[in-house]
């Protein structure tokens, strides 16, 4: 199966030389490796540029954006001009394992019912600390079930191997308030071929100026949370339900339940932000097992109550 690397980059000069080594140097090297700057106002497209000419990197391409579209857009319209048989996203300050490629690759090949694999990663932060995550690291391949929590992403896209016929799918279903991974993740919850290899294929930058610390900071705010409650609604509602109603070929009962259980919780929550009212806020512990994390419940409480 032939394979494409996408990668995404805004003024990323200071990492990206790391992770265009590590994907230089994979045992399996790439079919195709596409990155698609947005714009970036340092030497990111120098740096890339310098980069491939110097290794005669024939089939490795840089498009540069004509205006800013944003890593969401940036993102998935990179991955859909993708020829790819599979489409491994990338993040421009990470470091990939050099066997990164070859593994998934090979899990691919042997399970067609998968349609998105992720891994574990080695979260890496700025003062020498690392720890792997999500799952215990023991290297085995496992289906993540279809849970009344699945807005949670529980792994992030620089983890991913998508298989082509999904990403085709996508094209129908994105909107531009959602994330590449968190469509393509829930997308393939639905219909049940998400799956894990549970070892840590990529060392993972944390770093204050990422877009995913960017964006969990700015969900801290009650404002936030409206609009991420709405947002979510609405792709629950109307995105899924129209998905596995289209295009998901089995009985769909218990995905019609998981959708009608966080139609209810989000419409409770929305309910408690707009009112204030204790009472709706005890009503969400019935949805508890909606909430991506236990400690959001109470967040919910320390936002409406607490947060000056």
């Amino acid at each position: 199966m032939k394979t494409s690397v996408v990668m995404s980059t805004y003024n990323g000069e200071k990492y990206i030389t790391e992770q265009l080594d590590s994907l230089h140097t994979q045992s399996q090297l790439a079919d195709e490796v596409i990155i698609a700057d947005d714009c970036s106002t340092d030497h990111t497209v120098e740096i890339v540029r310098r980069y491939i000419n110097q290794n005669n990197l024939n089939n490795w391409k840089v498009i540069v954006n004509q205006h800013n579209k944003g890593w969401r857009r940036n993102f998935m319209e990179a991955m859909w001009s993708a020829s790819g048989d599979l489409v491994f996203p990338c993040d421009q300050d990470d470091i990939w394992r050099n066997d990164k490629i070859k593994i998934m690759t090979q899990l691919m090949d042997k399970n067609p019912q998968i349609k998105l694999l992720t891994s574990n990663y080695c979260e890496f932060f700025e003062d020498g600390k690392e720890r792997i995550d999500p799952w215990k690291n023991n290297k085995e391949l496992k289906q993540v079930p279809l849970k009344d929590n699945y807005l949670l992403v529980n792994s992030p896209g620089c983890t991913y191997c998508v298989r082509k016929e999904l990403l085709v799918l996508s094209k129908n279903y994105w909107q531009p308030d959602y994330p590449h991974d968190a469509l393509l993740w829930r997308m393939g919850l639905m219909s049940n071929g998400v799956y894990t290899f549970t070892d840590d294929l990529i060392k993972w930058r944390n770093h204050k100026k990422s877009a995913f610390a960017k964006e969990s900071k700015k969900l801290k705010s009650v404002s936030a949370k409206k609009s991420w409650i709405k947002i979510s609604a609405d792709f629950n509602n109307k995105t899924m339900r129209e998905f596995i109603k289209k295009d998901v070929n089995s009985n769909t009962t218990h995905q019609d339940s998981v959708l009608d259980k966080n139609s209810e919780w989000l419409a409770k929550r929305k309910q408690f932000y707009d009112t204030s009212n204790p009472i709706k806020g005890i009503q969400l512990l019935k949805y508890i097992k909606c909430y991506p994390r236990l400690r959001q419940y109470l967040g919910d409480w320390y936002l409406i109550y607490l947060k000056k």
